[in-house]
């Protein structure tokens, strides 16, 4: 597959399921009474400031796919000796931290922050994107997940998959940095 159309595809999932999702939670609660997004539930935003916010941010994450597919840049370390915490932490913050770092600091170069989001927050998005259509389809043709749906097990599965997924990125960037690191011995 080309990056091209990689891209496009990634892209129009991202575009297609948010606005799914934007539209069948207009169809269930015009008013928003029901939503579980805490931008509606704990900041109070209304149908505007909501769509607002999502597009920009899903613009964002476009924006910053983008950057990884045709503008990468390599976010590993050129020195020997990081354990996969380490790397974690660089990965993020471009130096050598404990990766509790990543809770608390921001990067010091915001082209190695869009480079990191980039990498992680599109395979969120198109998780997120798969788990909201799916919810959205069992929640609209079928009676039975109707009993069983709850916010609380939509955003337990959307964090643990997000967390999975930032996971397996970071396994995959240390193992890289593993042979790179062999490559030159």
């Amino acid at each position: 597959m080309t990056k091209t159309t990689k891209f496009v595809a990634t892209t129009l999932w991202i575009l297609f399921s948010r606005s799914y999702d934007a539209y069948c939670t207009n169809q269930l609660t015009p008013d928003l009474s029901k939503e579980a997004n805490p931008l509606v539930s704990v900041l109070g935003m209304t149908w505007a400031p909501l769509l607002l916010t999502i597009g920009l941010l899903t613009l964002y994450v476009i924006y910053t796919y983008y950057l990884t597919l045709f503008k990468p840049k390599n976010l590993l370390p050129n020195e020997k000796g990081y354990s996969f915490s380490s790397i974690a932490a660089y990965l993020y913050l471009g130096q050598k931290e404990h990766w509790t770092a990543l809770l608390y600091k921001l990067p010091n170069s915001f082209s190695r922050f869009n480079h990191y989001m980039g990498h992680v927050l599109t395979r969120c998005l198109v998780f997120v994107g798969f788990v909201s259509t799916i919810m959205w389809l069992l929640i609209n043709y079928t009676d039975y997940y109707k009993t069983v749906h709850s916010a609380p097990m939509i955003y337990g599965i959307i964090l643990i998959g997000i967390g999975v997924i930032t996971y397996r990125w970071n396994r995959e960037q240390y193992e890289q940095y593993l042979a790179e690191q062999n490559a030159y011995k």
